[in-house]
């Protein structure tokens, strides 16, 4: 399996900070837009592929956008993000950083499936805050169900913090050493990629 991580369009949020920060749900900017719907060519997706979206407004714009007319699985789940890299301890997640509760989420997303044995807590606060030692058995756990996928490309639609703490932590001696990361495999403008293969 290779895991991909794909980093959101350009959002409302990221605009006017550091207070726009505090909007609640930040939506894809007319650039985000374009850059998810240049994903269909840069990496098209097929039945072998699944796609895992972080729960929030933004990143499931762009996953939508991207899986648009294709057969690739669609997922949405807490631990692809967002995630604060390098972690603080002051646990507090922005209003912008905020999941989509999973109700509303299926609302605005009827395509995009919800793994169903996840603690509700992960559902309403996400990993944003999550220590360390948690965070890695959380991870792992991740980890593991992208795998059971059993698909040969698992794109994990994120944003820059969530991809770089799962690049450190399978970098890390947790991962057992039978998986290769390669980082900066490809980078598109606002696309950063990374690959693991196990």
């Amino acid at each position: 399996m290779d895991l991909v991580f794909v980093i959101q369009g350009e959002a409302q949020h990221s605009l006017g900070l550091p207070g726009s920060r505090q909007m609640k749900d930040p939506q894809l900017t007319e650039k985000g837009r374009m850059d998810a719907l240049r994903l269909r060519s840069l990496k098209p997706l097929s039945d072998t592929d699944a796609v895992i979206a972080g729960p929030t407004m933004r990143m499931l714009q762009t996953a939508e956008l991207w899986c648009e007319g294709t057969y690739a699985a669609r997922f949405a789940h807490p631990l692809a993000g967002p995630r604060q890299y390098p972690f603080r301890y002051d646990f507090h997640t922005m209003p912008c950083d905020m999941p989509l509760e999973p109700v509303r989420l299926a609302g605005l997303f009827p395509k995009w499936q919800m793994p169903a044995d996840l603690p509700e807590y992960l559902w309403l606060q996400g990993i944003h805050t999550l220590p360390g030692l948690l965070f890695a058995q959380q991870a792992d756990r991740f980890l593991a169900w992208c795998r059971a996928l059993g698909k040969e490309r698992v794109y994990v639609v994120t944003e820059a913090g969530t991809s770089r703490a799962y690049q450190a932590h399978l970098a890390s001696a947790r991962c057992g050493g039978t998986e290769k990361l390669l980082t900066q495999l490809e980078e598109d403008g606002s696309f950063a990629l990374s690959v693991c293969s196990g």
